[in-house]
This record gives structure tokens, C-alpha cells and sequence, in this order.
């Protein structure tokens, strides 16, 4: 009977538990912090900031393009998610991450049903990856190379995402915190812009949306407490009236800054690297898609990284945007380390 009942307590336990991450938006791609430690791009010879820096370029690449070709916020941020999840399963050494964030973008306008047409997809993403100096008209044999690459991964990509297109969004939680809060509208783009870089990361796989929302919520009070001169415990009362659990909130904004400065040092390593734009530079050097998919060859130069985060209820980033640099973290953020 002791045995039974004890039998019962456990299965209650665990049906609140998943109940419990069902409401904070936890998917079945939830991961530890130490698992990005362990995966196939670090097992095949990267380190985790080498990695980091990669995914965090590919999705500027990805922001950069969904603007250009007016796509909603939730697409890009779709794209990023599948991203991430997607070096989760496969390594940096067999697939570059350009390659990979063009094809993700490309899922995502099928999945969120913003579709547009390779005709005008490739061009958009050759002259963002190569800064206007390359263009990729169809009939091209550039455009060529692209559209095997993009048609082949996508096959790829969907079977590492076991076809689960389903994504939590933190922009959904961030509406109704700002709501419950009743933020500024300056601290509201600013947040909206958080979200953005907070999807650049692979912090999605670890938190649940709303702990990114949270965490959005959380720089950009900071950011505005020191513009206005109130104190943060000030604007840090917000946390009490939305409720919920903390759990995370603060590592998720450390996280962000420290990989604002990690970035910005390693701005001229990263471009050294990938050769400043000349043929056969670099370990990564390669300026056309990898005529096999899968290859490591890029067929990018460099991730285009000055874009803007407009909200993702818009149709078209055309509303309220907020300019962010991603190069560097501004002389505010520095300041909250």
C-alpha cells in the first residue's frame, strides 16, 4: 500500500512538472547549459566560443536578409530557433552555418507562411553575405550553386528537426509582460531588440520563452534606469507584478553581455579569418556554395550585422524599429556588467 501510494506521489510530481513547463513554453528541445559544451561542432574540434560566435553570425545573416525581403519578426526568429536546434544534431565542421542559416530562413518562410521565391530569396542573401559585392541573378551559375545547396539542406534540416516546426516564440510573453508592466515605449523597443539578440545565442534551447522575455525585459529596464537616473530596484519591480519564477532570468542577461564584449573583441579575428573577402583565405575561405551539400565551404564572406528589430506583429519591419548594432555592445549595456 506504501509502495502504491508512493507510486502515485511520483506521478503527480511529474505531471505538475510538465504541466509547469507546458505554461512556460518548454519544448522537448530543451537543453542544459553544459550540453553546448558537448556538441557535435565541439566534439569535431571547435570551442564553444568558436561555436557561439558562428551561430551568432549566421543569424545576423538571417535578420539582415528577412528585412530586406519584409518578413515578420516571427519569421527570422523561427529560422534562428532551427538553427540552433539544428547544430544541436550536426557539426559546424560538416555544414557552415551560412549555408545553414540560408536554408533555415528559407524553412521558415514555409512554415510561418511568409513564403517567397528562391528568384528572389538567393539574390538577397548573396548580396548581404558578401556586403553588396556580389549579386546572384537567376540564370547565373552562382545562383545555380545556391539553389542546390538551399533545396539539398533542406532536406537535411528537416530530418535533424524531426520535422517539429512548432517554435515558442518569447516575443508572444514579451506583449504581455510589457502589457502587465505598462513599460515605456522606449523600454519596450528596447526589449523587443533584446529578444532579437537573445535569439542570436543558443540561449533558446535552455530557457523557456517567457524566461527570455523576462530577461529582455530585465536589460532594457536596467538600460533605461540609468538614462533616466531612477534606480534599478526602481525598475526592477516589474518582476514582482508579472509574476512567475526568476529561475534564469539572470543568467540569461549575463550571458548576452558577456557575449556583447566577446564579439566585439573578436570582430578583426573573425573577419582575419575569414579573409577579408579574397579567394583562399582563411580556414574557412571559400566564396561560392559547396557544389556537394554539406560541405564546409562557405558561400558567404561575412554576415552583414547592422539591422533593425521591428515588431513582430507587423507584416514587414516597417513599424517601430529600433536601430541595434550587434557589432559591439553600446557604451549603456557596457556600463551594466
Amino acid at each position: 500500500m506504501k509502495a502504491s501510494t508512493a507510486a502515485v506521489a511520483v506521478e503527480q510530481q511529474q505531471q505538475q512538472h510538465q504541466q509547469q513547463q507546458e505554461e512556460e513554453g518548454w519544448t522537448g528541445w530543451q537543453f542544459r547549459r553544459g550540453d553546448l559544451q558537448q556538441t557535435p561542432s565541439v566534439q569535431s574540434g571547435w570551442t564553444v566560443e568558436r561555436e557561439e560566435l558562428d551561430r551568432a553570425k549566421a543569424c545576423s545573416l538571417i535578420y539582415s536578409a528577412a528585412r530586406k525581403l519584409q518578413l515578420p519578426q516571427l519569421t527570422a526568429a523561427s529560422a534562428c530557433v532551427y538553427l540552433h536546434r539544428f547544430f544541436m544534431r550536426h557539426s559546424l565542421k560538416e555544414y557552415h552555418h551560412y549555408n545553414i542559416a540560408a536554408t533555415c530562413l528559407f524553412v521558415a518562410c514555409k512554415s510561418e507562411e511568409t513564403l517567397r521565391k528562391l528568384e528572389s530569396f538567393i539574390p538577397v542573401i548573396v548580396y548581404y553575405a558578401s556586403k553588396g559585392k556580389r549579386k546572384a541573378p537567376e540564370g547565373t551559375s552562382e545562383f545555380e550553386k545556391w539553389r542546390t545547396v538551399i533545396l539539398h539542406t533542406e532536406v537535411v534540416l528537416l530530418e535533424a528537426l524531426c520535422f517539429d516546426m512548432v517554435v515558442e516564440h518569447p516575443y508572444v510573453a514579451l506583449i504581455g509582460i510589457l502589457e502587465t508592466v505598462r513599460a515605456q515605449r522606449q523600454v519596450g523597443q528596447m526589449a523587443w531588440s533584446f529578444v532579437a539578440d537573445f535569439l542570436r545565442l543558443p540561449l533558446c534551447l535552455v530557457w523557456p520563452a517567457r524566461t527570455l522575455a523576462l530577461a529582455a525585459v530585465g536589460l532594457a529596464a536596467r538600460v533605461g534606469a540609468r538614462e533616466t537616473g531612477r534606480s534599478v530596484e526602481d525598475e526592477g519591480r516589474w518582476r514582482a507584478r508579472v509574476g512567475g519564477s526568476d529561475e534564469g532570468v539572470d543568467e540569461a542577461m549575463q550571458w548576452l553581455l558577456d557575449f556583447y564584449s566577446r564579439e566585439a573583441m573578436a570582430r578583426g579575428g573573425v573577419h582575419a579569418a575569414e579573409g577579408g573577402g579574397g579567394s583562399g583565405g582563411g580556414s574557412e575561405a571559400a566564396q561560392t556554395p559547396a557544389s556537394s551539400p554539406g560541405s564546409t565551404t562557405s558561400p558567404m564572406l561575412t554576415a552583414h550585422t547592422g539591422h533593425q528589430h521591428a515588431s513582430p506583429l507587423s507584416t514587414a519591419p516597417t513599424g517601430h524599429q529600433h536601430q541595434h548594432q550587434h557589432a559591439s555592445p553600446s557604451s549603456s549595456l557596457g556600463a551594466l556588467k
